[in-house]
């Protein structure tokens, strides 16, 4: 079940509903939908999920909260599902609530990035948040927190949890070809929605210090506060295509990650699994991912952010060798084999409760 049915929410429940072993699971997907996802999104899951739509909102909303908390749990008494697992923060209260209720035990809850922890959210609603989780998980299931960040995070609300880093498909990835740009410039670029959580005037300020006839600036993605990127000499590129926004994030050079929080970014995992050297923000997500001067840099202000993407725009052999490296880790730790094996064997323990 998802309510944030886009960006790398999206693309992480995608990559469990496609492939999950059928011979051990038949899938359901309990979905809302935003502005952000995609219009193409069911030729993107498999035929065989089953895929329900229940309507559900971002904001909390007492009347309409109530009304998807009794239609899940028809859903639930309907299908009888053995295992219930639940991504992002609407979804995962509401279905631990109705899973309380009907006396579900086998319950697993992606937060895919706490609430309780966006910047731009008030501090008297931060912790509201934060309190409402905390109640959530006195309706039981376990947490799945996608990096040791959130790992940590969710130790704050319960004992029960469990580490499933995020992952991507390699084999989709290396299918797609790179975009040549054909012009030998070093492009920088970002990936997702120009939203506050990515910091864009961040992103700007850096792009007009740096851009130059040799060095361009890429935003792979649009989103309600492209206004800020105006008079700026980025690209914005807007909303594309799955296959050809990976395209174009296999032809640049180097990955810029201005974000001020995450879970564990899909973007981030892609960019690396295309071998390029990340830099990124020093905040939970990004410093689970990026290993600092291994396979990119972690940078905790815009000083050491132009200093690292400086290093990087001038050593062409830095980029490659940071590039491999980052290949390599994905290939280890985060490639969908390793993400549905351990999810398997953790839905099967469930199971056996």
């Amino acid at each position: 079940m998802v309510e944030s049915f886009g960006g790398g929410v999206f693309q992480s429940v995608r990559q469990i509903c496609n492939n999950l072993p059928r011979d051990l699971f038949d899938v359901y997907l309990i979905y809302s939908l935003r502005k952000e996802t995609p219009l193409n999104w069911e030729s993107l899951i498999k035929e065989d999920v089953k895929k329900i739509y229940l309507p559900m909102v971002r904001e909390i909303s007492p009347f309409k909260d109530l009304r998807s908390l009794f239609g899940l749990i028809g859903l639930i008494r309907k299908y009888d599902p053995h295992i219930i697992h639940l991504h992002s923060s609407k979804a995962g209260f509401l279905g631990r609530a109705s899973a309380f209720i009907l006396g579900k035990r086998a319950v697993f809850y992606s937060p895919r990035g706490f609430s309780f922890l966006m910047k731009d959210t008030p501090y008297w609603k931060r912790s509201l948040l934060f309190y409402l989780e905390k109640i959530a998980s006195l309706f039981g299931g376990v947490i799945l927190a996608c990096s040791y960040g959130e790992l940590s995070e969710a130790k704050r609300l319960t004992s029960r949890v469990e580490l499933l880093n995020n992952a991507v498909d390699l084999k989709e990835i290396d299918d797609i070809p790179s975009y040549d740009f054909k012009d030998g410039k070093v492009r920088i670029a970002i990936v997702g929605r120009v939203t506050y959580a990515r910091a864009p005037w961040l992103f700007k300020s850096i792009a007009l210090k740096l851009s130059s006839p040799s060095v361009e600036f890429l935003w792979i993605g649009g989103g309600e506060l492209q206004e800020e990127l105006k008079g700026s000499p980025i690209r914005v590129l807007g909303w594309l295509g799955r296959k050809e926004a990976i395209s174009y994030l296999k032809g640049i050079d180097i990955y810029l990650q201005t974000s001020l929080w995450e879970g564990m970014p899909i973007a981030v995992l892609e960019a690396m699994a295309c071998g390029k050297p990340v830099v990124a923000t020093d905040v939970v997500g990004n410093r689970d991912l990026v290993l600092h001067g291994e396979t990119g840099f972690i940078g905790r202000d815009e000083g050491e952010l132009i200093y690292f993407l400086k290093r990087l725009i001038e050593d062409r052999d830095l980029r490659l060798k940071m590039g491999s490296a980052g290949r390599r880790r994905v290939e280890k730790e985060f490639s969908i084999d390793v993400l549905i094996k351990r999810l398997v064997s953790l839905y099967l323990k469930g199971v056996a409760l």
